[in-house]
């Protein structure tokens, strides 16, 4: 007989219902989000809901053996914070939450967990969070991806502008699939667009590949955008986030397959002659 759990997610089941589900779930996502600016005309909860909504489709996708956990809301945005309601956490706060939530999921029982990200600038935190728990969690299996990268072979081919990567054509595709709510379409207004359009640290950055050079966005455009997103359409939207959902159930079910992790052996001592 199937199970079939009421929900996927953690926080709107009971815990008896939760204990019901565990032996049928091995794979708990966890969604990461932010809470940041995005141009004239996206809502500042574009990323967080990016990354609730893909987790939801692949739950239902590969249900019951998919989990989500609650999005955590706010991660790193330090480089938005000059325009206005943009929240941020530190880098290692933002560390310190991941390790404790999946350390929490791991008490319970979960040894395969998915950490996804709809914001890029949480990606040096979630990486360091996942090697200190690969470290401390030695029977469990961690991995993390971002929603967009999943799909840079399409993004390569669709994408319409030189520089871009937020409130752009793609992340606003995206967003009018996902939750057309979030997006105004009368304000949406072209961003820097090319290398030309950035100060002259930005272009120092983008036209040397493999440097790292962060800018905050108010110095790379005065609207808080790249790219053009009023290029924007819900059918790219969808090719989009229906690819990503596909890559992930993919992924998931090679994670689902893996034996559990063995912890390391000891290091061989290595008996010194002394004469």
């Amino acid at each position: 007989m199937t199970y079939t759990p009421r929900t996927h997610r953690l926080a709107d089941l009971t815990w008896p219902e939760i204990d019901e589900l565990r032996p049928h779930a091995p794979v708990a996502i966890v969604p990461l989000g932010a809470t940041e600016q995005h141009g004239l005309g996206m809502a500042q909860r574009t990323d967080t809901t990016r990354a609730e909504a893909v987790a939801d489709m692949v739950a239902r996708r590969m249900s019951p053996q998919v989990v989500v956990t609650p999005t955590i809301p706010v991660g790193m945005s330090e480089h938005h914070m000059a325009f206005p309601g943009t929240l941020t956490l530190s880098p290692v706060t933002l560390q310190q939450v991941v390790v404790e939530l999946v350390t929490s999921l791991h008490r319970h029982g979960w040894r395969r967990i998915f950490v996804l990200t709809g914001h890029g600038g949480n990606n040096s935190a979630i990486d360091v969070a996942v090697s200190r728990l690969r470290a401390e969690l030695t029977d469990t299996h961690i991995a993390w991806s971002g929603v967009t990268p999943v799909v840079a072979d399409i993004i390569k081919e669709q994408g319409a502008s030189q520089v871009r990567g937020h409130s752009c054509e793609i992340e606003t595709s995206q967003a009018l699939y996902v939750d057309p709510d979030l997006v105004l379409p009368e304000r949406l207004v072209p961003g820097s667009s090319t290398v030309d359009d950035l100060n002259p640290a930005g272009r120092l950055g983008r036209s040397h590949p493999g440097f790292h050079f962060p800018q905050g966005y108010d110095a790379l455009s005065p609207t808080g955008n790249l790219g053009n997103p009023r290029l924007a359409t819900t059918e790219l939207g969808a090719l989009l986030v229906d690819t990503v959902v596909d890559r992930i159930c993919g992924f998931l079910t090679g994670l689902i397959g893996l034996p559990d992790r063995s912890p390391a052996p000891p290091p061989a001592r290595i008996a010194l002659e002394t004469t």
